[in-house]
């Protein structure tokens, strides 16, 4: 989840996934834009994704959006809510599940 502490635009699905892309170039170089990322799902309004990359891209994905601070001169943040192997898990959380 992207948070901006002091409001600001919010970007579409396109302009996210090209900020995903700049923060991956930025610390990582043309070899981190090259790592696959796609782009499941993204809700504009609460700044939510879910985000797929291969396992071995998962620590320099993590770390690029970690250490983005900017967005259009404006300060932001990167929240990792939840990671899983599986696509299924991140459907809903367990331990919210009523029984």
């Amino acid at each position: 989840r992207r948070e901006l502490p002091d409001g600001g635009a919010r970007p579409n699905a396109a302009q996210f996934k090209q900020l995903v892309v700049s923060a991956l170039r930025e610390l990582h170089g043309e070899v981190g834009a090259a790592l696959p990322v796609d782009v499941l799902t993204y809700e504009e309004k609460t700044l939510t994704a879910i985000l797929r990359v291969i396992s071995s891209g998962l620590v320099k994905l993590w770390s690029a959006l970690t250490l983005l601070g900017f967005y259009q001169n404006r300060r932001c943040a990167f929240r990792v809510l939840q990671t899983s192997p599986f696509l299924l898990a991140l459907s809903g959380n367990s331990r919210e599940l009523v029984l």
